[in-house]
């Protein structure tokens, strides 16, 4: 081949590989030094009456909160309060999930609840040791449109009204605002994070915003429920220091 025709083509070639990069590099976008990973603490309490789940770190029932954040660095170990006199840690339900914002666009929110006839068991985790139980929480570049819920064990079945997957894009606005509200009836305690189960009266105001909530939203609940206080509140995590970038520096 012709000197000048090989280095003609070697040109073409190197141009084509630089637009291929160039290409690559303005469709992926990068995360921004700060907070790349949301630690979803998930603490399950019972007394032998009622099953309680908590994710959040600042209900005002302080002793059964949770470390819920929102963080540079991946949480390998489940923070739990110690509870109140007379209840005690279910270590099977219990586990923290860091779902890397580096991996997805999506935070695939799922909360399957389960029915043994005595308890209510609400779960929003993928990794708790109590497998049978576990959802398809996961963070993703496309939105979840249904839920992932496992089987159960034997005796229990899943609660359907109140089960349900949000998908909530945290590249679009600033909060994740996550709303926990806790209902009784005297016999059970149940616990909802999401704002788009079949129970509607029992929904919660979970949502992205560019704004911070500082007002847990809390549906009415149906004849016979009471909102339990004590147990309810909305966690604002701050997605800004993290916030998907593109080259060009503006957040998208």
């Amino acid at each position: 081949m012709p000197v000048k025709r090989a280095l003609k083509s070697w040109r073409s070639a190197v141009v084509a590989v630089l637009s291929l990069s160039a290409l690559t590099l303005t469709a992926t976008p990068a995360m921004a030094s700060g907070d790349r990973y949301v630690n979803l603490h998930q603490c399950v309490y019972s007394n032998s009456s009622f099953l309680y789940t908590n994710v959040l770190s600042n209900t005002p029932n302080t002793p059964f909160n949770t470390g819920t954040n929102i963080s540079e660095t991946r949480d390998t170990a489940v923070q739990c309060g110690p509870a109140a006199a007379g209840w005690r840690l279910d270590p099977p339900n219990v586990a923290v999930q860091s779902l890397d914002r580096v991996r997805g666009r999506y935070l695939n929110l799922h909360q399957c609840v389960y029915s043994n006839g005595s308890f209510l068991y609400t779960n929003v985790l993928s990794n708790t040791p109590n497998t049978p139980f576990n959802t398809g929480t996961n963070i993703s570049y496309t939105p979840d449109s249904a839920v992932n819920c496992g089987p159960a064990a034997v005796g229990w079945r899943l609660d359907s009204a109140n089960v349900a997957v949000q998908s909530l894009d945290l590249a679009a606005h600033r909060y994740l605002n996550l709303h926990q509200c806790v209902y009784s009836n005297g016999s059970f305690l149940y616990t909802n994070v999401l704002s788009n189960t079949p129970n509607a009266p029992f929904n919660t105001g979970t949502n992205v915003s560019d704004t911070r909530d500082t007002v847990a939203r809390c549906g009415p609940a149906a004849a016979g429920w009471r909102l339990d206080p004590a147990n309810v509140a909305v966690l604002s995590l701050d997605l800004a220091p993290g916030m998907l970038r593109n080259f060009a520096g503006g957040v998208r």
